[in-house]
């Protein structure tokens, strides 16, 4: 693959995405929940509203930025995550051999979040995922696919 095919395909991916939070949007309600819960363990990002489990997704953890380092860390090589998680985003290592470009199997690499919003538009084409959340800590900012929505609670 070329540079400018990877371009185009990335763009293709965002747009995609797009559709998908839009309709993440409309069916669970993300972006007007109260709150969160992510257990790493199980691999679950649990939403609530008024205080009680509204939705649930199947989380893969694609990447973790540093804004502030402008560094990525793909998911699967963040030893802060349980085996199970990190072994699920293993299939991202893929995308390698898919594109021809080394981005895709090293660890760790400078980055920004526009360059962390297309390599997560990828992975969650390529992982058939719903869709993306951003987990935004203090220092750190977790992109999680996510899949398999369920609503908990009307």
């Amino acid at each position: 693959m070329t540079g400018e095919e990877l371009k185009s395909w990335t763009e293709t991916c965002l747009d995609e995405l797009e559709i998908k939070l839009k309709n993440l949007k409309d069916k669970f309600g993300l972006g007007s929940l109260d709150g969160y819960h992510l257990d790493t363990d199980k691999g679950l990002l649990i939403f609530e509203k008024d205080g009680k489990p509204a939705c649930s997704f199947k989380a893969l953890a694609i990447g973790t930025l540093v804004p502030d380092q402008q560094n990525w860390l793909w998911g699967w090589a963040n030893r802060s995550l349980p085996e199970e998680m990190r072994n699920a985003s293993g299939e991202l290592k893929g995308l390698r051999e898919e594109t021809g470009f080394n981005i895709f199997e090293i660890e760790s690499f400078k980055a920004d979040t526009a360059l962390a919003q297309e390599l997560s538009a990828l992975a969650v084409h390529v992982l058939g995922a719903d869709g993306l959340y951003r987990v935004i800590g203090d220092q750190t900012v977790l992109y999680l696919a996510l899949s398999e929505g369920k609503i908990l609670s009307p």
